[in-house]
């Protein structure tokens, strides 16, 4: 298999930034189209797909991107990790289908969840092809990858709302949109990063010479080398994993949507996409930590592992740095321009809750801050210590929705997005600072992986 030369950190962060960036401004730009295009209510109701299928498929994808992209090991064949994505995606198409009908949608709502529910599905199958670049330091590959997802879910959903005015069928396209993505880009590029290249012997005239050749697609399928491992005692040890991660996952999510979720039970469904829109910062600013933490992740799990913990606080700080300053900026630029900013993207009606949207802008800088100490904590092998933690958060974020939502509406529920957040950044950086006070000198390469203990760093 040829091993493709991976980038500096600097062109990956530069690679992941500009692609994360673009495909922020896809996900805004649909908002933005509903918004102008269609009713609060409408929106509303895409809304609810995606605040009731989100805590669904982050648990099914299990972290495993995350997880591939720090197994500096190679503890599981990417087989594995794509065979164990694939059942995750089919049980969690279950739970939607399922949830939706316990909580009594039907007719065009429940379609909308269902193909909402599709598109996610098809989005993890794409991470479990990023956690490879991720691990290889390929970048650019996902960078590209995500500004074609970008571009063609929003040109299904936009299009299917300006040709027919139908949520239903613009959910449809949007996941049409997304298979495309993954057949004309994804899986070339996985062909690239992991097709071994054979050397054929031609004959020209009377002289003879080696020419390289890479395998089609299909070769390699057939050879087995992109194909998904049912290798059942290794899909075992990653649900180990990958289930406390992916319970982990739903809690963060849940902290994200569980107040949009009080919005639509005390308020209304056109509140809800009022607040669903004003939170787009929220969205915009978490796929940003994606690009800084992408860029990151593996050299933080090589550097915890290799006991250099200088380094490793190093890169820490700089990422929580600059997360900070970025966040910093979206607060007072919510302060200085947030009316006339609502007005222009939205509308009047949105930009009269800029007092909501200040306060989400807070909720952004603590929430993306928590995703650089989950980054580092994962990296450092506290795999385990994330449900605990996340557990915490999502009682908190229940505590304060019953306690605000009610009395103060979607500011109430901006209020929870803010709180609930600081307890992990504080348990968490205690965490970490005493794991970099425990390792020992430098190791030199390890020869056989030693075993994940729930709550603790890896040790040597």
């Amino acid at each position: 298999m040829t091993v493709r030369a991976p980038l500096s950190m600097r062109v990956n962060f530069a690679w992941s930034l500009a692609g994360n960036l673009l495909y922020a401004l896809c996900q805004w730009g649909v908002l933005v189209v509903l918004a102008k295009m269609c009713s609060t209510e409408t929106v509303g109701v895409y809304l609810l797909g995606v605040t009731l299928t989100s805590p669904i498929f982050l648990f099914a994808g299990l972290q495993l991107r995350r997880l591939q992209a720090t197994d500096v090991r190679d503890t599981f064949a990417f087989g594995d990790y794509f065979g164990m994505q694939l059942l995750a995606c089919c049980i969690g198409m279950l739970a939607a289908w399922g949830t939706s009908v316990v909580c009594g949608y039907r007719d065009a709502a429940l379609a909308v969840i269902l193909l909402v529910g599709l598109n996610k599905a098809f989005e993890n199958v794409s991470n479990t092809f990023y956690g490879l670049f991720q691990q290889r330091e390929r970048l650019d590959r996902i960078s590209k990858s995500m500004v074609c997802h970008g571009v063609l879910t929003a040109a299904g959903l936009c299009g299917g709302i300006w040709l027919t005015g139908n949520i239903v069928v613009a959910a449809a396209m949007s996941a049409v949109g997304r298979v495309l993505a993954i057949l004309v880009y994804d899986v070339p590029s996985l062909l690239w990063l992991t097709a071994a290249r054979s050397h054929v012997r031609q004959n020209v005239g009377n002289a003879q010479f080696d020419e390289l050749q890479t395998p089609t697609f299909w070769q390699t399928w057939l050879r087995g080398e992109l194909q998904p491992n049912w290798n059942w005692p290794a899909m075992r040890k990653l649900a180990v994993l990958g289930v406390p991660l992916g319970v982990t996952s739903m809690l963060v999510s849940l902290n994200t949507n569980l107040p949009r979720g009080f919005v639509e039970g005390f308020c209304s469904t056109s509140e809800l996409g009022i607040f669903g829109a004003l939170c787009t910062p929220l969205a915009v600013m978490h796929t940003l930590t994606r690009a800084l933490e992408s860029s990151a992740s593996a050299k933080l799990a090589r550097l915890f592992d290799s006991g250099d913990v200088s380094g490793f606080r190093r890169c820490f700080g700089q990422l929580m740095a600059t997360h900070t300053a970025i966040a910093l900026l979206g607060v007072i630029a919510a302060y200085a321009v947030g009316r006339p900013v609502l007005t222009l993207l939205f509308t009047a009606e949105y930009a009269a809750h800029v007092d909501v949207f200040i306060t989400i802008m807070w909720a952004t800088l603590a929430a993306t801050s928590a995703g650089v100490m989950m980054t580092a904590m994962i990296a450092a092998r506290f795999v385990h210590s994330q449900l605990p933690l996340n557990v915490l958060t999502s009682v908190l974020s229940l505590v304060v929705c019953a306690s605000f939502v009610p009395t103060f509406g979607m500011q109430g529920a901006a209020i929870s997005l803010l709180v609930s957040k600081l307890p992990y950044l504080a348990i968490g950086g205690w965490m970490l600072w005493r794991a970099e006070r425990s390792r020992g000198a430098p190791r030199g390469p390890p020869t056989t992986p030693p075993p994940l203990v729930a709550g603790t760093p890896a040790s040597g």
